[in-house]
């Protein structure tokens, strides 16, 4: 059985809210049952599908002068290990499931492993061995010489293909999974360095008595929050909708004036110019639209700007995943019967074909998302101008298994939400 799940995000705790330790020991019981009900298996492999340990979704990033899209460097290493070692011990109870289950599985005598894909968030782990070692160590792979982790996974035992999915995504992929891209300079000149503005701006309205501890702590809270909106370009109304739950004005100025600055300050980034094709419409473009809606512009202006954004750009641009699936080499060989990528935070299963096998019988081709193990928020679907959004834990996963190993059923997939 291959069990696969992408996403989980576990940060050094600078950012928003990390899953708890309770959603591994949820996914350890679940998994132990879906052995005993499958058995026998004759073999149980982890497939984490990318963006497990979020390097990028750090503010120790803002306290020194290198960044993700800089070369390779002695001064870049040193962030990205101090970056890692904390998300390390901010997760070390969630962590220790993994031992916990390959001693589980060892004792039923199933061959138990975990495979690390890496993704979007945690490519750097990959550019140096030491941060290879660091990883492997806690995910029980034998250390030594670590090579890089891979980027795809194709097991044709179970006719199965799998990346993290970010290759489909112009934001955070360039086409070259080992460099930045413009998804990395959004978290970390604008999605991280925002909250820090603003709660700056509030610790100086506190010493003049403008705002109460209360305000100030839930404001926080919020603003941490924006990158875990889905899809991320719904991040200025994420903004309008802190705003209007502020009563206080010199705070709703704060959150609106900063967000200008910083929307300003990200389009002067070197790395984000070089990315802006001149006199073409392009992703930059496309950003600049998105993001600077919430600049200059009255209340009721943005809001029928951001409707306008919906209608004419909506959030498919990061990309019709399944319909990528179904282009994936080993699916049109007919080596792989399903692909799964992670990324977009959707758990799905999407029929995307059947043909008929030399057999006589006919196989189906099935697309899935692995979904993500962190809260989401979502905008919601009715009277969509007051900005209002619904946050909700999700906890996500899907098995594969061998056609001898589940009777007549090739996958599982399980879903949860906690709001």
């Amino acid at each position: 059985m291959l069990m696969f799940l992408s996403d989980v995000h576990l940060t050094d705790g600078s950012s928003g809210e990390t899953i708890k330790p309770t959603a591994f020991k949820i996914f350890a019981d679940q998994l132990k049952k879906i052995v005993d009900s499958a058995s026998p298996l004759q073999e149980v492999r982890i497939v984490l599908l990318g963006d497990i340990f979020d390097i990028i979704r750090s503010t120790q990033w803002l306290a020194t002068s290198v960044r993700p899209w800089d070369p390779e460097s002695n001064v870049q290493r040193k962030v990205v290990e101090k970056i890692l070692a904390q998300i390390l011990v901010n997760n070390a109870a969630s962590l220790s499931v993994f031992g916990e289950l390959r001693d589980y599985f060892n004792g039923k005598g199933i061959p138990f492993e975990v495979v690390y894909v890496i993704g979007n968030h945690d490519w750097l782990v990959n550019r140096y061995p030491s941060c290879r070692k660091l990883v492997a160590k806690v995910l029980g792979v034998p250390t030594g010489t670590i090579p890089p982790f891979p980027s795809e996974l194709f097991e044709p035992t179970y006719k199965v293909f799998a990346r993290h999915g970010d290759i489909h995504d112009k934001f955070n992929n360039i086409g070259d999974r080992n460099a930045s891209s413009l998804g990395d300079a959004i978290v970390i000149e604008l999605l991280n360095k925002y909250p820090q503005r603003v709660e700056a701006g509030m610790t100086g309205l506190a010493t003049r008595n403008k705002v109460t501890p209360h305000d100030r702590q839930k404001v926080s809270e919020l603003l941490k929050e924006l990158d875990n909106i889905r899809p991320i370009l719904d991040a200025p109304s994420w903004v309008l909708m802190v705003m209007n739950k502020c009563d206080n004005q010199a705070v709703r100025q704060l959150i609106e004036k900063s967000w200008e600055q910083c929307v300003d300050e990200f389009f002067e980034i070197p790395f984000i110019k070089e990315q802006d094709i001149p006199f073409w419409p392009d992703t930059i473009d496309l950003l600049q639209v998105a993001l600077h809606l919430s600049s200059r512009t009255s209340k009721n202006l943005l809001e029928k700007v951001t409707e306008l954004k919906d209608r004419f750009l909506p959030s498919k641009i990061d990309g019709e995943y399944h319909e990528k699936a179904f282009s994936e080499r080993k699916v049109r060989s007919r080596e792989a019967n399903f692909v799964l990528y992670g990324h977009t935070h959707d758990q799905l299963i999407i029929p995307m074909d059947q043909e008929p096998t030399q057999e006589g019988s006919v196989q189906d081709k099935v697309y899935f998302n692995t979904g993500t193990w962190r809260k989401t928020w979502n905008k919601v679907i009715f009277d969509p101008a007051n900005r209002e959004f619904v946050g909700w834990h999700v906890l996500s996963y899907v098995a594969v298994f061998k056609p001898e190993e589940n009777g007549p059923y090739n996958f599982e997939v399980w879903s949860g939400a906690l709001g």
